[in-house]
C-alpha cells in the first residue's frame, strides 16, 4: 500500500500580491529532501474576468521553476501555458474542473492547489500566508496527481467561494 499524499488548497482573495514568495516555496518544495511535489494547479481570475491557470502536469518536460517564472513575469507565455493546461494532456486536471474553480472566483481572487507527500509543506503554507492566501483543504488523499482529487477539489473550492 502506497503513502497518502495530502492535498492542500488555498484560497487567495482580490487584492492578494504574488512577489515571487509562492513561487520560491514551490521551487524549495520540489528541491526538498523530505517533502515530494506531486502535482500542483493555480487558477485566476484576472481583473477583466478572463482566467488565467497552470497545472504542473501541462508544463511539459519543463514542468519546473522555469515555466511557473514564465507564467508569473511574461502575459505572452502566461496565456500560452493557460491554453496548454486547458488541453487535453495525460494526467492533467480536466478542463472542466479548471473551469469550474475559475467560476467560483470574482476578479483578482485565486485557488492554488497542491498534492504532496512526505511532511507538512511548511514553507509552501507560509508564503501562502504571506501572500494573503488562506486554507481551504488539507487532508490526506489516496492520489497521485490532481486529476484524481477532480470531486474533492471542486466540492473544496465551491464551498469556499463567496456566498457559499
Amino acid at each position: 500500500m502506497s503513502e497518502l499524499a495530502h492535498l492542500g488548497v488555498y484560497r487567495f482573495e482580490p487584492g492578494a500580491v504574488f512577489e515571487g514568495g509562492l513561487l520560491a516555496a514551490i521551487e524549495r518544495t520540489q528541491l526538498g529532501r523530505d517533502t515530494k511535489l506531486l502535482d500542483a494547479l493555480f487558477v485566476m481570475r484576472d481583473d477583466a474576468g478572463g482566467m488565467d491557470a497552470i497545472d504542473l502536469r501541462a508544463g511539459g518536460a519543463d514542468a519546473t521553476f522555469a515555466s511557473l517564472l514564465d507564467f508569473r513575469l511574461d502575459p505572452g507565455r502566461r496565456r500560452a501555458l493557460t491554453e496548454r493546461t486547458l488541453a487535453e494532456h495525460p494526467g492533467g486536471v480536466p478542463r472542466p474542473v479548471i473551469e469550474a474553480i475559475a467560476a467560483t472566483l470574482e476578479a483578482g481572487a485565486a485557488i492554488f492547489a497542491i498534492l504532496y507527500t512526505g511532511t507538512a509543506a511548511t514553507a509552501l503554507e507560509d508564503a501562502v500566508a504571506r501572500c494573503g492566501g488562506r486554507p481551504i483543504v488539507g487532508e490526506p488523499v489516496d492520489a497521485r496527481m490532481l486529476a484524481q482529487t477532480g470531486p474533492r477539489l471542486r466540492a473544496a473550492v465551491g464551498s469556499a467561494a463567496p456566498g457559499a
